[in-house]
């Protein structure tokens, strides 16, 4: 079952989510923000990629938190139908959907602690900084 539903506040969207079985990602204009709610959460968004960067964040950020081949194969459609199908499949598959479920909530903690996005960002503000760097 689908259900649409007008704007929400956002403790109410918070708790939808807590409810859902399954999260669809809007499209061509993928979630953003609401993706990493999902994410954290630990509930399955399945994703359809667009070809600009507005419909590709979930995409990004299920393929750099860690999760297992296939939770990313049970999240990620290439096609129109296959996101359907996978969405029903997560719905209908108390198995699946319980693995994937698991493997978010062990890999969510990725999205907000990367030592190494963090040295990166450091590395190309110290690259376009117009100031010398100190000597260590």
């Amino acid at each position: 079952r689908i259900v649409f539903l007008k704007q929400q506040p956002h403790h109410r969207l918070l708790a939808l989510y807590r409810e859902a079985a399954v999260v669809l990602d809007s499209y061509p204009a993928g979630g953003d923000t609401t993706t990493r709610e999902v994410i954290e959460m630990g509930k399955p968004l399945v994703t359809l990629p667009a070809r600009l960067l507005g419909g590709r964040w979930s995409l990004g950020y299920l393929s750099n938190i860690g999760l297992k081949e296939d939770t990313k194969r049970a999240l990620i459609a290439s096609t129109p139908e296959e996101y359907v199908d996978l969405a029903v499949q997560l719905g209908t598959d108390d198995t699946l959907r319980e693995a994937v479920e698991a493997d978010l909530r062990e890999c969510s903690s990725n999205l907000f602690h990367r030592e190494e996005a963090v040295a990166t960002w450091q590395e190309m503000f110290l690259e376009i900084s117009p100031y010398q760097r100190c000597q260590e």
